[in-house]
Protein backbone atom coordinates (compact mmCIF):
# COMPACT_ATOMS: atom_id res chain seq x y z
CA UNK A 1 0.00 0.00 0.00
CA UNK A 2 1.36 3.58 -0.86
CA UNK A 3 2.25 5.43 2.36
CA UNK A 4 1.94 9.41 2.02
CA UNK A 5 4.11 11.62 4.62
CA UNK A 6 1.58 12.91 6.74
CA UNK A 7 1.23 16.58 7.03
CA UNK A 8 -0.34 18.77 10.09
CA UNK A 9 -3.67 19.01 8.25
CA UNK A 10 -3.65 15.84 7.21
CA UNK A 11 -2.47 14.61 11.07
CA UNK A 12 -6.02 17.11 12.77
CA UNK A 13 -7.84 15.14 10.02
CA UNK A 14 -6.85 11.87 11.70
CA UNK A 15 -7.69 13.00 14.77
CA UNK A 16 -11.16 13.55 14.15
CA UNK A 17 -12.01 10.35 11.84
CA UNK A 18 -9.98 8.20 14.52
CA UNK A 19 -8.75 5.92 11.65
CA UNK A 20 -6.00 7.37 8.98
CA UNK A 21 -4.48 5.74 6.26
CA UNK A 22 -4.06 6.35 2.47
CA UNK A 23 -5.76 4.44 -0.56
CA UNK A 24 -7.39 4.86 -3.68
CA UNK A 25 -11.55 4.65 -4.52
CA UNK A 26 -13.10 5.26 -7.64
CA UNK A 27 -16.07 7.74 -8.42
CA UNK A 28 -19.30 6.52 -9.71
CA UNK A 29 -22.22 7.85 -11.13
CA UNK A 30 -25.08 8.97 -8.40
CA UNK A 31 -27.79 6.02 -8.86
CA UNK A 32 -31.48 6.75 -7.80
CA UNK A 33 -32.82 6.16 -4.33
CA UNK A 34 -35.35 3.92 -4.75
CA UNK A 35 -38.12 2.50 -2.06
CA UNK A 36 -41.75 4.58 -0.57
CA UNK A 37 -39.17 7.25 0.98
CA UNK A 38 -41.31 10.08 2.79
CA UNK A 39 -40.99 13.55 0.96
CA UNK A 40 -38.45 14.98 3.69
CA UNK A 41 -36.05 12.63 3.69
CA UNK A 42 -36.45 12.75 -0.02
CA UNK A 43 -35.71 16.50 0.04
CA UNK A 44 -32.72 16.18 2.55
CA UNK A 45 -30.99 13.24 0.51
CA UNK A 46 -30.96 15.83 -2.75
CA UNK A 47 -29.86 18.52 -0.61
CA UNK A 48 -27.05 16.99 0.49
CA UNK A 49 -26.19 15.14 -2.60
CA UNK A 50 -26.09 17.77 -4.86
CA UNK A 51 -23.77 20.16 -3.22
CA UNK A 52 -20.64 20.74 -5.03
CA UNK A 53 -18.27 18.99 -2.88
CA UNK A 54 -20.26 15.55 -4.13
CA UNK A 55 -20.43 16.55 -7.46
CA UNK A 56 -17.85 12.82 -7.92
CA UNK A 57 -18.57 10.88 -5.31
CA UNK A 58 -20.25 7.35 -5.23
CA UNK A 59 -22.74 7.08 -2.29
CA UNK A 60 -24.45 3.85 -1.20
CA UNK A 61 -27.29 3.65 1.23
CA UNK A 62 -29.60 0.89 2.89
CA UNK A 63 -31.97 1.66 5.39
CA UNK A 64 -34.76 -1.29 6.46
CA UNK A 65 -37.03 -2.23 9.41
CA UNK A 66 -35.38 -3.85 12.39
CA UNK A 67 -38.40 -6.40 13.04
CA UNK A 68 -39.40 -7.41 9.32
CA UNK A 69 -36.16 -6.65 7.43
CA UNK A 70 -38.03 -4.97 4.43
CA UNK A 71 -36.05 -2.53 2.93
CA UNK A 72 -37.05 0.73 3.08
CA UNK A 73 -34.86 2.78 1.48
CA UNK A 74 -31.86 2.38 -1.01
CA UNK A 75 -29.61 3.62 -2.97
CA UNK A 76 -26.82 1.83 -4.92
CA UNK A 77 -27.02 -0.34 -1.23
CA UNK A 78 -25.95 -3.72 -3.39
CA UNK A 79 -22.57 -2.21 -4.50
CA UNK A 80 -19.30 -2.93 -2.74
CA UNK A 81 -17.83 0.32 -1.88
CA UNK A 82 -14.69 1.10 1.09
CA UNK A 83 -16.00 1.11 4.48
CA UNK A 84 -12.98 2.04 6.75
CA UNK A 85 -14.11 1.16 10.60
CA UNK A 86 -17.58 0.38 10.27
CA UNK A 87 -15.65 -2.92 9.79
CA UNK A 88 -15.36 -2.91 13.72
CA UNK A 89 -19.01 -4.44 13.66
CA UNK A 90 -18.05 -7.50 11.69
CA UNK A 91 -14.77 -8.03 13.99
CA UNK A 92 -16.58 -7.13 17.26
CA UNK A 93 -19.43 -9.28 16.47
CA UNK A 94 -17.00 -11.67 15.26
CA UNK A 95 -15.80 -12.38 19.06
CA UNK A 96 -18.82 -11.57 21.02
CA UNK A 97 -20.29 -14.84 19.20
CA UNK A 98 -17.28 -17.00 19.61
CA UNK A 99 -17.00 -16.18 23.46
CA UNK A 100 -19.73 -14.20 24.57
CA UNK A 101 -20.82 -10.53 25.88
CA UNK A 102 -20.21 -11.90 29.76
CA UNK A 103 -16.46 -13.27 28.95
CA UNK A 104 -14.03 -11.66 31.18
CA UNK A 105 -10.51 -12.36 30.92
CA UNK A 106 -8.26 -13.67 33.19
CA UNK A 107 -4.61 -12.91 33.77
CA UNK A 108 -2.91 -15.33 36.44
CA UNK A 109 0.18 -14.90 38.06
CA UNK A 110 1.83 -18.79 38.64
CA UNK A 111 4.66 -19.71 40.92
CA UNK A 112 7.36 -22.16 39.96
CA UNK A 113 9.75 -24.19 41.77
CA UNK A 114 9.76 -24.55 45.71
CA UNK A 115 8.21 -22.80 48.36
CA UNK A 116 10.07 -22.44 51.73
CA UNK A 117 9.58 -19.60 54.34
CA UNK A 118 8.43 -17.05 52.01
CA UNK A 119 10.84 -17.56 49.29
CA UNK A 120 10.23 -19.25 46.52
CA UNK A 121 13.44 -20.81 44.74
CA UNK A 122 11.25 -20.20 41.21
CA UNK A 123 10.15 -17.77 38.72
CA UNK A 124 7.10 -15.96 38.47
CA UNK A 125 4.77 -16.29 35.19
CA UNK A 126 2.50 -14.14 34.38
CA UNK A 127 0.11 -15.44 31.73
CA UNK A 128 -1.23 -12.69 29.46
CA UNK A 129 -4.64 -13.00 28.72
CA UNK A 130 -5.10 -10.34 25.45
CA UNK A 131 -6.80 -8.01 27.80
CA UNK A 132 -6.29 -4.84 26.21
CA UNK A 133 -7.44 -2.51 29.20
CA UNK A 134 -5.42 -4.79 31.96
CA UNK A 135 -7.09 -2.26 34.38
CA UNK A 136 -6.54 1.18 32.70
CA UNK A 137 -9.86 1.67 31.64
CA UNK A 138 -11.77 -0.19 34.80
CA UNK A 139 -14.00 2.19 36.20
CA UNK A 140 -15.92 1.47 40.19
CA UNK A 141 -19.33 0.84 38.47
CA UNK A 142 -17.19 -2.10 36.57
CA UNK A 143 -17.88 -0.74 33.03
CA UNK A 144 -14.37 0.55 30.86
CA UNK A 145 -14.19 4.37 30.46
CA UNK A 146 -13.60 6.01 27.12
CA UNK A 147 -13.38 9.60 25.93
CA UNK A 148 -16.14 11.18 24.01
CA UNK A 149 -15.45 13.60 21.18
CA UNK A 150 -13.82 16.50 21.20
CA UNK A 151 -11.23 14.64 23.71
CA UNK A 152 -9.29 12.18 21.59
CA UNK A 153 -8.86 8.67 22.81
CA UNK A 154 -5.11 8.83 23.96
CA UNK A 155 -4.42 5.66 21.09
CA UNK A 156 -4.77 8.34 18.80
CA UNK A 157 -2.48 10.97 20.29
CA UNK A 158 0.45 10.08 17.55
CA UNK A 159 -0.73 12.10 15.29
CA UNK A 160 -0.09 15.48 16.80
CA UNK A 161 -3.86 16.81 16.82
CA UNK A 162 -4.80 18.78 20.01
CA UNK A 163 -7.31 17.65 21.96
CA UNK A 164 -6.18 14.17 22.78
CA UNK A 165 -6.81 13.13 26.60
CA UNK A 166 -5.97 10.42 28.99
CA UNK A 167 -9.03 8.14 29.87
CA UNK A 168 -10.12 10.05 33.28
CA UNK A 169 -9.83 8.59 36.67
CA UNK A 170 -7.07 6.23 35.17
CA UNK A 171 -3.86 4.40 36.39
CA UNK A 172 -1.83 2.23 34.05
CA UNK A 173 -0.40 0.31 37.29
CA UNK A 174 -3.50 -0.53 38.84
CA UNK A 175 -3.57 -4.27 37.31
CA UNK A 176 -0.13 -5.23 37.94
CA UNK A 177 0.10 -3.64 41.55
CA UNK A 178 -3.03 -5.59 42.23
CA UNK A 179 -1.36 -8.87 41.00
CA UNK A 180 1.63 -7.67 43.38
CA UNK A 181 0.02 -7.26 46.55
CA UNK A 182 -1.73 -10.46 46.09
CA UNK A 183 1.37 -12.14 45.56
CA UNK A 184 2.74 -10.96 48.42
CA UNK A 185 -0.46 -11.93 50.49
CA UNK A 186 0.22 -15.82 48.62
CA UNK A 187 2.96 -15.75 51.08
CA UNK A 188 5.73 -14.79 48.85
CA UNK A 189 8.13 -12.33 50.30
CA UNK A 190 11.13 -13.35 48.05
CA UNK A 191 11.81 -14.05 44.61
CA UNK A 192 14.74 -16.01 44.09
CA UNK A 193 14.05 -16.71 40.15
CA UNK A 194 13.08 -14.35 37.07
CA UNK A 195 9.55 -12.94 36.86
CA UNK A 196 8.61 -13.85 33.09
CA UNK A 197 5.84 -12.94 30.99
CA UNK A 198 3.53 -15.51 29.20
CA UNK A 199 2.62 -14.10 25.82
CA UNK A 200 2.07 -17.90 24.13
CA UNK A 201 -1.88 -16.91 23.84
CA UNK A 202 -1.07 -15.74 20.16
CA UNK A 203 1.96 -14.61 18.02
CA UNK A 204 2.62 -10.73 18.12
CA UNK A 205 0.77 -8.88 14.82
CA UNK A 206 2.32 -6.24 13.70
CA UNK A 207 -0.40 -4.67 11.55
CA UNK A 208 1.09 -1.91 8.79
CA UNK A 209 -0.57 0.70 9.74
CA UNK A 210 -2.00 0.56 13.02
CA UNK A 211 1.07 -1.25 15.38
CA UNK A 212 1.79 -3.81 17.25
CA UNK A 213 -0.78 -6.38 18.65
CA UNK A 214 0.01 -8.51 21.62
CA UNK A 215 -1.40 -10.64 24.63
CA UNK A 216 0.00 -8.14 26.94
CA UNK A 217 -1.30 -4.93 27.28
CA UNK A 218 0.25 -1.89 29.75
CA UNK A 219 -1.01 1.02 29.13
CA UNK A 220 -2.08 0.00 26.12
CA UNK A 221 1.48 -0.33 25.37
CA UNK A 222 2.20 3.08 24.70
CA UNK A 223 3.75 5.69 26.87
CA UNK A 224 1.66 9.19 27.37
CA UNK A 225 3.87 11.90 26.93
CA UNK A 226 1.93 15.76 28.41
CA UNK A 227 3.72 18.63 27.91
CA UNK A 228 2.79 21.84 29.61
CA UNK A 229 3.91 24.95 28.53
CA UNK A 230 5.51 27.76 30.45
CA UNK A 231 6.16 31.14 29.57
CA UNK A 232 7.91 32.04 25.76
CA UNK A 233 11.73 31.77 26.01
CA UNK A 234 11.60 28.98 28.95
CA UNK A 235 11.66 25.09 28.49
CA UNK A 236 7.87 22.79 28.63
CA UNK A 237 7.46 21.01 31.57
CA UNK A 238 7.28 17.30 30.53
CA UNK A 239 5.53 14.74 32.07
CA UNK A 240 4.87 10.47 31.15
CA UNK A 241 3.01 7.79 32.23
CA UNK A 242 3.54 4.59 33.14
CA UNK A 243 7.23 5.86 34.54
CA UNK A 244 9.54 2.59 34.85
CA UNK A 245 13.07 2.04 35.05
CA UNK A 246 12.46 0.48 31.13
CA UNK A 247 12.43 3.78 29.38
CA UNK A 248 14.18 7.22 29.85
CA UNK A 249 12.58 10.56 28.65
CA UNK A 250 15.03 13.49 27.63
CA UNK A 251 12.88 16.68 26.62
CA UNK A 252 13.80 19.38 24.70
CA UNK A 253 10.66 21.40 24.31
CA UNK A 254 10.54 25.64 24.01
CA UNK A 255 7.62 27.66 25.29
CA UNK A 256 7.16 29.94 21.99
CA UNK A 257 4.91 32.58 21.38
CA UNK A 258 3.34 31.78 18.21
CA UNK A 259 3.83 29.16 15.62
CA UNK A 260 5.17 26.82 17.19
CA UNK A 261 7.01 23.56 15.83
CA UNK A 262 5.57 20.35 16.03
CA UNK A 263 6.31 18.26 19.02
CA UNK A 264 8.06 15.14 17.64
CA UNK A 265 8.63 11.72 19.47
CA UNK A 266 12.00 9.76 18.76
CA UNK A 267 13.98 6.59 20.01
CA UNK A 268 17.49 7.16 19.29
CA UNK A 269 18.31 4.47 21.38
CA UNK A 270 16.83 1.05 22.74
CA UNK A 271 14.88 2.06 25.85
CA UNK A 272 15.18 5.77 25.09
CA UNK A 273 12.80 8.50 24.50
CA UNK A 274 13.58 12.12 23.14
CA UNK A 275 10.69 14.73 22.79
CA UNK A 276 11.16 17.79 20.76
CA UNK A 277 9.64 20.56 19.09
CA UNK A 278 7.89 24.05 19.99
CA UNK A 279 4.62 23.95 21.99
CA UNK A 280 2.90 27.98 22.65
CA UNK A 281 2.82 29.31 25.46
CA UNK A 282 -0.84 29.96 26.95
CA UNK A 283 -2.06 27.08 24.84
CA UNK A 284 -3.26 23.82 26.80
CA UNK A 285 -1.16 20.73 27.56
CA UNK A 286 -0.55 18.46 24.59
CA UNK A 287 -0.46 14.88 24.67
CA UNK A 288 1.66 12.48 22.78
CA UNK A 289 2.74 9.18 22.73
CA UNK A 290 5.34 6.49 22.12
CA UNK A 291 4.47 3.40 21.23
CA UNK A 292 6.08 0.20 23.34
CA UNK A 293 8.61 -1.65 20.87
CA UNK A 294 8.52 -5.04 23.45
CA UNK A 295 4.97 -5.12 25.48
CA UNK A 296 6.75 -8.12 27.18
CA UNK A 297 9.89 -6.64 28.17
CA UNK A 298 8.00 -3.55 29.11
CA UNK A 299 5.53 -4.97 31.56
CA UNK A 300 7.82 -7.16 32.58
CA UNK A 301 9.90 -4.22 33.79
CA UNK A 302 6.92 -3.02 35.77
CA UNK A 303 5.79 -6.02 37.12
CA UNK A 304 9.25 -6.38 38.66
CA UNK A 305 8.70 -2.57 39.94
CA UNK A 306 5.25 -3.39 40.99
CA UNK A 307 6.28 -6.78 43.29
CA UNK A 308 9.03 -4.64 44.95
CA UNK A 309 7.04 -1.94 45.97
CA UNK A 310 4.44 -4.45 47.41
CA UNK A 311 6.79 -5.64 49.49
CA UNK A 312 8.04 -8.98 47.67
CA UNK A 313 11.97 -9.04 47.16
CA UNK A 314 12.85 -10.14 43.36
CA UNK A 315 16.33 -10.97 42.82
CA UNK A 316 16.64 -10.46 38.89
CA UNK A 317 17.02 -7.27 36.77
CA UNK A 318 14.19 -5.76 35.92
CA UNK A 319 15.88 -4.56 32.65
CA UNK A 320 16.24 -5.97 29.57
CA UNK A 321 14.34 -8.86 27.04
CA UNK A 322 11.69 -10.99 28.68
CA UNK A 323 12.63 -14.79 29.42
CA UNK A 324 9.96 -16.35 27.75
CA UNK A 325 13.11 -19.18 26.67
CA UNK A 326 12.60 -19.99 30.62
CA UNK A 327 8.27 -21.26 30.66
CA UNK A 328 7.72 -24.57 31.81
CA UNK A 329 4.75 -26.25 29.37
CA UNK A 330 1.83 -24.61 29.86
CA UNK A 331 0.29 -27.59 31.48
CA UNK A 332 2.87 -27.29 34.08
CA UNK A 333 1.11 -24.17 35.24
CA UNK A 334 -1.77 -25.88 37.36
CA UNK A 335 -4.39 -24.04 39.71
CA UNK A 336 -2.58 -24.97 42.71
CA UNK A 337 0.37 -22.72 41.75
CA UNK A 338 -1.92 -20.11 41.12
CA UNK A 339 -0.54 -16.97 43.34
CA UNK A 340 -2.85 -13.87 41.95
CA UNK A 341 -5.36 -13.78 39.06
CA UNK A 342 -6.82 -9.91 37.43
CA UNK A 343 -10.19 -10.20 36.39
CA UNK A 344 -11.37 -8.03 33.53
CA UNK A 345 -15.23 -6.52 33.21
CA UNK A 346 -17.39 -8.62 30.74
CA UNK A 347 -16.23 -8.45 26.80
CA UNK A 348 -18.92 -6.59 25.80
CA UNK A 349 -17.35 -3.25 27.79
CA UNK A 350 -13.98 -4.04 25.66
CA UNK A 351 -16.60 -3.93 22.29
CA UNK A 352 -18.22 -0.51 24.03
CA UNK A 353 -14.73 0.51 23.77
CA UNK A 354 -13.86 -0.45 20.46
CA UNK A 355 -16.62 0.65 18.82
CA UNK A 356 -17.45 4.28 20.99
CA UNK A 357 -14.13 5.74 20.15
CA UNK A 358 -13.17 3.29 16.82
CA UNK A 359 -10.02 1.60 18.93
CA UNK A 360 -7.84 -0.06 15.90
CA UNK A 361 -5.47 -1.76 17.98
CA UNK A 362 -8.23 -3.06 19.87
CA UNK A 363 -10.53 -4.25 16.45
CA UNK A 364 -7.08 -5.85 15.76
CA UNK A 365 -7.08 -7.62 18.85
CA UNK A 366 -10.67 -8.91 18.45
CA UNK A 367 -9.69 -10.73 15.12
CA UNK A 368 -6.62 -12.61 17.16
CA UNK A 369 -8.38 -13.89 19.91
CA UNK A 370 -10.80 -15.22 17.54
CA UNK A 371 -7.78 -16.60 16.04
CA UNK A 372 -7.16 -18.66 19.65
CA UNK A 373 -10.85 -19.80 18.98
CA UNK A 374 -9.79 -21.67 15.87
CA UNK A 375 -6.66 -22.75 17.42
CA UNK A 376 -4.52 -20.85 16.08
CA UNK A 377 -1.93 -18.57 17.18
CA UNK A 378 -1.86 -16.70 13.92
CA UNK A 379 -3.84 -13.68 14.01
CA UNK A 380 -4.70 -13.75 10.40
CA UNK A 381 -6.80 -16.89 10.97
CA UNK A 382 -9.65 -14.71 12.95
CA UNK A 383 -10.26 -13.50 9.25
CA UNK A 384 -11.58 -16.92 8.55
CA UNK A 385 -13.71 -16.61 11.99
CA UNK A 386 -15.00 -13.73 10.83
CA UNK A 387 -15.98 -15.29 7.61
CA UNK A 388 -17.91 -17.80 9.16
CA UNK A 389 -20.20 -15.67 10.52
CA UNK A 390 -20.49 -13.44 7.99
CA UNK A 391 -21.73 -16.34 5.97
CA UNK A 392 -23.93 -17.76 8.55
CA UNK A 393 -25.80 -14.30 8.82
CA UNK A 394 -26.00 -14.01 4.81
CA UNK A 395 -23.77 -11.76 3.64
CA UNK A 396 -21.93 -12.40 0.47
CA UNK A 397 -17.86 -12.69 -0.41
CA UNK A 398 -18.92 -11.15 -3.48
CA UNK A 399 -19.20 -8.19 -1.96
CA UNK A 400 -17.36 -8.17 1.61
CA UNK A 401 -14.07 -8.22 1.86
CA UNK A 402 -12.13 -8.48 4.94
CA UNK A 403 -8.26 -7.63 5.28
CA UNK A 404 -8.52 -6.82 8.97
CA UNK A 405 -10.54 -6.09 12.18
CA UNK A 406 -10.24 -2.57 12.09
CA UNK A 407 -11.23 -1.48 8.55
CA UNK A 408 -7.83 0.23 8.20
CA UNK A 409 -6.57 -1.93 5.00
CA UNK A 410 -8.44 -0.06 1.91
CA UNK A 411 -8.80 -2.65 0.08
CA UNK A 412 -11.22 -3.51 2.40
CA UNK A 413 -14.78 -3.47 0.75
CA UNK A 414 -18.30 -3.72 2.02
CA UNK A 415 -21.87 -2.86 1.21
CA UNK A 416 -24.67 -0.96 2.65
CA UNK A 417 -26.75 -3.92 1.96
CA UNK A 418 -24.19 -6.42 3.79
CA UNK A 419 -24.27 -3.94 6.79
CA UNK A 420 -27.74 -3.82 7.28
CA UNK A 421 -28.27 -7.34 6.79
CA UNK A 422 -26.23 -7.90 9.74
CA UNK A 423 -27.44 -5.17 11.67
CA UNK A 424 -30.91 -7.13 11.24
CA UNK A 425 -30.03 -10.35 11.95
CA UNK A 426 -27.95 -9.73 14.81
CA UNK A 427 -30.73 -8.34 17.04
CA UNK A 428 -31.54 -11.86 17.09
CA UNK A 429 -28.14 -13.26 18.75
CA UNK A 430 -27.93 -13.54 22.52
CA UNK A 431 -24.94 -10.89 22.30
CA UNK A 432 -26.09 -8.90 19.37
CA UNK A 433 -27.77 -6.14 21.37
CA UNK A 434 -23.82 -5.53 23.26
CA UNK A 435 -23.29 -4.26 19.80
CA UNK A 436 -26.11 -1.78 19.70
CA UNK A 437 -25.05 -0.50 22.75
CA UNK A 438 -21.70 0.02 22.16
CA UNK A 439 -22.33 2.18 19.35
CA UNK A 440 -22.10 6.05 19.52
CA UNK A 441 -24.96 7.66 20.40
CA UNK A 442 -26.00 10.41 18.18
CA UNK A 443 -25.10 14.01 20.09
CA UNK A 444 -24.07 11.82 23.33
CA UNK A 445 -21.10 10.18 23.85
CA UNK A 446 -17.78 8.83 21.37
CA UNK A 447 -17.09 9.60 18.34
CA UNK A 448 -20.45 11.13 18.00
CA UNK A 449 -20.88 13.16 21.15
CA UNK A 450 -20.19 16.91 18.79
CA UNK A 451 -22.95 15.48 15.99
CA UNK A 452 -26.36 16.42 16.08
CA UNK A 453 -26.65 17.92 19.43
CA UNK A 454 -29.33 19.43 20.51
CA UNK A 455 -31.50 18.18 17.25
CA UNK A 456 -34.50 15.92 17.79
CA UNK A 457 -32.75 12.89 16.22
CA UNK A 458 -30.08 13.25 19.16
CA UNK A 459 -30.13 10.41 21.95
CA UNK A 460 -32.12 8.24 19.32
CA UNK A 461 -29.53 7.10 16.66
CA UNK A 462 -26.94 4.75 17.47
CA UNK A 463 -24.03 4.75 14.96
CA UNK A 464 -20.42 2.98 13.93
CA UNK A 465 -18.82 5.75 11.56
CA UNK A 466 -16.02 5.11 9.44
CA UNK A 467 -13.52 7.46 7.87
CA UNK A 468 -10.30 6.93 5.42
CA UNK A 469 -8.39 9.81 4.13
CA UNK A 470 -5.48 11.18 2.41
CA UNK A 471 -3.50 13.94 1.37
CA UNK A 472 -1.85 15.09 -1.39
CA UNK A 473 2.01 15.77 -0.53
CA UNK A 474 2.14 19.36 0.06
CA UNK A 475 -0.86 19.30 1.44
CA UNK A 476 -2.47 20.21 -2.35
CA UNK A 477 -5.62 18.30 -1.83
CA UNK A 478 -7.20 16.36 0.67
CA UNK A 479 -9.37 13.08 -0.19
CA UNK A 480 -12.12 11.79 1.67
CA UNK A 481 -11.61 8.43 0.37
CA UNK A 482 -14.62 7.35 2.76
CA UNK A 483 -17.00 8.41 4.81
CA UNK A 484 -19.62 5.94 6.05
CA UNK A 485 -22.18 5.80 9.24
CA UNK A 486 -23.88 2.49 9.91
CA UNK A 487 -26.40 1.77 13.22
CA UNK A 488 -29.60 1.89 14.66
CA UNK A 489 -32.34 4.26 14.32
CA UNK A 490 -34.94 4.70 17.33
CA UNK A 491 -37.36 6.36 14.55
CA UNK A 492 -39.79 9.10 15.81
CA UNK A 493 -42.86 6.76 16.22
CA UNK A 494 -41.19 4.34 17.96
CA UNK A 495 -39.98 1.75 15.15
CA UNK A 496 -36.68 0.22 15.02
CA UNK A 497 -34.52 0.38 12.06
CA UNK A 498 -30.55 -0.29 10.64
CA UNK A 499 -29.09 1.58 8.05
CA UNK A 500 -26.11 2.06 6.25
CA UNK A 501 -24.93 5.50 4.29
CA UNK A 502 -21.75 5.47 2.43
CA UNK A 503 -19.25 8.04 0.98
CA UNK A 504 -17.07 7.31 -1.52
CA UNK A 505 -14.22 9.71 -2.70
CA UNK A 506 -14.78 13.41 -1.87
CA UNK A 507 -12.36 16.26 -2.13
CA UNK A 508 -12.05 18.65 1.55
CA UNK A 509 -9.57 21.71 1.24
CA UNK A 510 -9.86 22.03 5.02
CA UNK A 511 -10.84 20.04 8.71
CA UNK A 512 -14.30 22.10 8.34
CA UNK A 513 -15.13 20.47 4.82
CA UNK A 514 -14.20 17.46 6.23
CA UNK A 515 -16.43 18.03 9.33
CA UNK A 516 -18.90 19.03 7.29
CA UNK A 517 -19.26 15.25 5.44
CA UNK A 518 -19.86 14.07 9.04
CA UNK A 519 -22.67 16.00 9.55
CA UNK A 520 -24.24 15.54 6.09
CA UNK A 521 -24.61 11.61 6.36
CA UNK A 522 -26.06 12.11 10.20
CA UNK A 523 -28.27 14.83 8.89
CA UNK A 524 -29.49 12.17 6.45
CA UNK A 525 -29.74 9.63 9.13
CA UNK A 526 -31.62 12.06 11.28
CA UNK A 527 -34.17 12.94 8.90
CA UNK A 528 -35.26 9.54 8.53
CA UNK A 529 -35.64 8.93 12.34
CA UNK A 530 -37.95 12.22 12.61
CA UNK A 531 -39.77 10.99 9.02
CA UNK A 532 -40.64 7.00 10.46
Amino acid sequence: MLTIPMTPVAMAVTLVSLAVACGEAQADTLAPVTGDVPASVSAQIETIQSKPAYAHTSWGMRVADLATGAVLIDQAGDRSLTPGSIMKVYSSATVLDLYGPDYRFRTPVYRTGAMSGGVLDGDLVLVASGDFSFGLREQPDGTLGFNNFPEIDHNYADTGFAGGALVKGSDPLTALDDLAKAVHASGIAEVRGDVIIDTRLFDTYRDPTDGIISPIWLNENVVDIVTTAASAGQPATIDWRPKTAAIKVAAEVMTVAENPKPIRIETPAPGEVRVTGEIAAGSPPTLNIWHVPDPAAFARTAFIEALRRAGVKVEANPLGRNPADKLPDAAALSAGTKVAEHVSPPLSEYVKVVLKVSYNRGAHLLLCLAAVQAGSRDCEAGIGKELELLDRLGVSRQSTYVFDGAGSDDHAKTAPADQTTVLVRIVREPWGRSIRRGMAILGVDGTQAANGGGTPAAGHIQIKDGTRVTMAPGDYQGVIIAKTQVGYIEAKSGRDLAFAIFLNTAPFASIEDFIAADHDIAAIAAAIQQAY
